[in-house]
């Protein structure tokens, strides 16, 4: 007996005639009668009365009915639980910091998740510490995120979305009617930087050694403490572009820096011959 007689079997009790329950599961009528004959002869016992012109069930092929149902039934539990062992088999851990949405990205996952069901992506929004951390443990397959350290070491880099360095202040900031602001201009102002840690802030102090400024006070914050502290007060902020649309602040304006900065944003694995991370490559950089 095995999971495919069964079936045959429930296809005949769901149909009138053989004929109508081979077609029902793609088999020919010939091959569904020697199906079940084998399992009545394994059984020892006569499911289907054949002296009817239609298929109908014994007393035995009843009582078999049920017990065939309930054992079909924990076939698919069971199939239903390796799945989950399965999908942790096969789970792959990107973590990412919280930018996905602002370059697309996490539109390009779920097309990919769509793809490829046979990957169970899992996907974490980190600060820009604890990706490199977890990356360097082993947490993550593959972190996507801005410049790493010099001392940070991979066997795959790839680049897949720019961006570059703004300034984001008021309207009513004296600087703010220019087409483009000089970094120069901008040392006497209180300036806000993200976190010491972050990349950006890292580009940012970069780019005012290699120009020799040396901005007069300098404020570090997360990117929507910066846009709610310019929002009430005359100072400036500078921050990706592309990261500033999903802050909806109409009092706020954007110009660019001269000289700028390009911020890419990066993948990066520890493998580079996975099959996996080549395939998310494509999709992202798509």
């Amino acid at each position: 007996m095995n999971i495919a007689q069964l079936k045959y079997f429930r296809a005949i009790t769901q149909n009138s005639t053989f004929l109508d329950a081979a077609e029902s599961v793609n088999i020919s009528q010939s091959s569904l009668s020697k199906q079940l004959n084998k399992l009545e002869d394994e059984l020892g016992v006569a499911l289907i009365d054949r002296s009817k012109r239609s298929a109908s069930l014994t007393e035995a092929g009843r009582v078999f009915a049920h017990d065939a149902e309930e054992m079909l039934r924990q076939y698919h539990v069971m199939l239903a639980h390796m799945q989950a062992f399965r999908k942790s088999q096969n789970a792959f851990k990107i973590g990412s910091l919280a930018f996905l949405g602002q370059y697309g990205l996490n539109f390009k996952l779920a097309d990919f998740s769509q793809a490829h069901p046979e990957y169970n992506l899992i996907i974490e929004d980190v600060e820009e510490d604890i990706l490199l951390e977890g990356f360097r443990s082993g947490t993550y397959d593959i972190i996507i995120g801005r410049m790493l350290p010099e001392d940070f070491t991979c066997e795959l880099v790839e680049k897949i979305a720019d961006d570059e360095l703004v300034a984001v202040m008021r309207k009513s900031h004296p600087l703010a009617s220019k087409n483009f602001i000089e970094l120069s201009q901008i040392v006497s102002t209180p300036l806000f930087l993200t976190k010491t840690y972050t990349s950006i802030y890292k580009i940012c102090m970069k780019l005012f050694n290699e120009n020799k400024i040396t901005p007069l006070k300098v404020f570090t914050s997360r990117s929507e403490t910066i846009i709610s502290m310019i929002s009430t007060q005359n100072a400036i902020g500078l921050l990706p572009r592309k990261g500033l649309d999903i802050f909806q602040h109409s009092e706020l304006t954007v110009v660019p820096v001269v000289p700028s900065a390009n911020i890419p944003v990066m993948i990066y694995a520890q493998n580079k011959n996975s099959i996996i991370v080549q395939k998310l490559i494509k999709a992202l950089r798509s």
